[in-house]
C-alpha cells in the first residue's frame, strides 16, 4: 500500500471539513485548505480526492448541508431586518429607535425615487416638445417640396410646349422656302392660334387686319 494512499478515516475527515464550510456559507476551496493542513496534504490533492471520490459518497449530506446553509442565511437576514441578534432566541422585536431609523430610510428612498421620477418626466416633456417641433418642420418642408414639384412640373410643361411651337415654326419656314422660294416667302407670316398651333397669314390678310 502506498504511503500517500487515502484511508477511510482521511475521507471522513475531508468530508467533515468540507461539509462544515458548506454549512457556514464558505467555499469548498477554503475547506480544501483546512483539510490540507490537518491531513498533511496539498489543497490540490484534497480537491482532487473530493471531486473524484468523496463527493459522490456524500451527496445526501451535501444536500443537507446546503439546506442548513440556506436556513442559517435566512435567519441572519431576518435578524438584521428586526435589528436583533440571530443567535439570541428572543431577538424578534425592534426598538423605537430602529423603527424610526427604518422609516427615515424608507422616506429617503421614496423621496429619491420621486426626484428621479420628476427628472424623467421633465426629460420626457423636453423630448416630446422637440419631437413636435421636428414634426412641424417636416410637414412644412414636405409642403414646400410639393409646391416646388408642382411649379417645376408646370415650368416643364410650358418649356416643352414652347419647344414644340419653335419646332413647328422652324419646319414651316423650311417648307415655305422649299415650295415657294425665297422670292415669295416674304409675303407670308405666322401666328399662334388659341390651341398653340401655327397659322400662316398672307400679306393680303395682314393688310385687311390692319384696316
Amino acid at each position: 500500500m502506498r504511503q500517500d494512499a487515502w484511508t477511510t478515516e482521511d475521507d471522513e475527515i475531508l468530508a467533515e471539513i468540507v461539509l462544515k464550510h458548506i454549512k457556514q456559507g464558505s467555499t469548498q476551496l477554503a475547506g480544501f485548505n483546512e483539510a490540507a493542513r490537518r491531513l498533511g496534504r496539498t489543497a490540490a490533492a484534497c480537491g482532487f480526492r473530493w471531486n473524484a471520490c468523496v463527493r459522490k459518497q456524500q451527496r445526501y449530506r451535501i444536500e443537507l448541508a446546503k439546506e442548513e446553509r440556506k436556513k442559517n442565511k435566512s435567519q441572519r437576514v431576518q435578524a438584521q431586518l428586526e435589528g436583533g441578534d440571530a443567535d439570541h432566541p428572543t431577538a424578534t422585536l425592534m426598538t423605537w429607535a430602529q423603527v424610526l431609523r427604518f422609516l427615515r430610510q424608507e422616506k429617503n428612498t421614496a423621496q429619491e425615487w420621486a426626484s428621479r421620477w420628476r427628472s424623467t418626466e421633465r426629460q420626457l416633456n423636453e423630448w416630446k416638445a422637440k419631437y413636435e417641433a421636428l414634426e412641424a418642420d417636416y410637414k412644412r418642408v414636405c409642403e414646400e417640396l410639393r409646391e416646388l414639384k408642382s411649379t417645376h412640373d408646370a415650368i416643364t410643361r410650358d418649356y416643352k410646349a414652347l419647344l414644340e411651337i419653335m419646332e413647328r415654326a422652324r419646319k414651316a419656314a423650311l417648307l415655305d422656302d422649299d415650295l415657294i422660294g425665297p422670292k415669295f416667302a416674304e409675303g407670308f407670316m405666322y401666328r399662334i392660334d388659341e390651341y398653340g398651333n401655327l397659322e400662316r397669314i398672307t400679306t393680303g390678310e395682314r393688310m385687311e387686319q390692319a384696316e
